[in-house]
């Protein structure tokens, strides 16, 4: 699975105009884990852009954005920009998929990373380059808040 953290709201702001009509698809996969996406983030996003004026006309929670599942979000004919709230595969097949529209992203992507379901918490396994220091960081799972723990603090991963 696909670590993915959300930008600032002022960054995915910072991409849009007044004049854009705004679908926003979100995944309820990695991102929902991750805490970077879902139908609930999606709404939230979606109040928030509204209540400042922006003309957000739908949303989509899709399973796996990644995922020739993405065809499942059909478009209102008006739309011309796209926010996506998952990983760089998602976002790169719904670039694809909608060539010609405005896509932009409202996360990043940390790593790889594992989920532990008894405890709620999600660990990353393989962080990329430029986010090699959460290696072994837990997070929350569904939040992406990270967990401080005392126990593991300074303990390196064995080879």
């Amino acid at each position: 699975m696909i670590f993915t953290k959300s930008l600032s709201y002022d960054e995915i702001k910072s991409n849009l105009d007044k004049k854009d009509v705004i679908s926003i698809i979100s995944c309820s996969s990695c991102a929902r884990v991750a805490g970077s996406g879902s139908e609930e983030r999606m709404k939230d996003l979606a109040m928030h852009l509204r209540a400042e004026g922006y003309n957000v006309k739908e949303g989509f929670t899709i399973n796996t954005v990644c995922t020739p599942k993405v065809f499942q979000a059909r478009l209102d004919g008006k739309v011309n920009t796209i926010i996506t709230m998952g990983c760089t595969a998602g976002h790169t097949n719904v670039s694809n998929l909608f060539a010609g529209k405005k896509v932009i992203t409202s996360s990043y992507d940390v790593g790889l990373m594992a989920a532990d379901v008894k405890n709620e918490t999600i660990h990353v396994a393989v962080p990329y380059e430029a986010h090699k220091d959460t290696k072994g960081k837990k997070f929350k799972m569904f939040s992406g808040e990270q967990i401080n723990d005392s126990s593991t603090a300074g303990k390196e991963e064995k080879k």
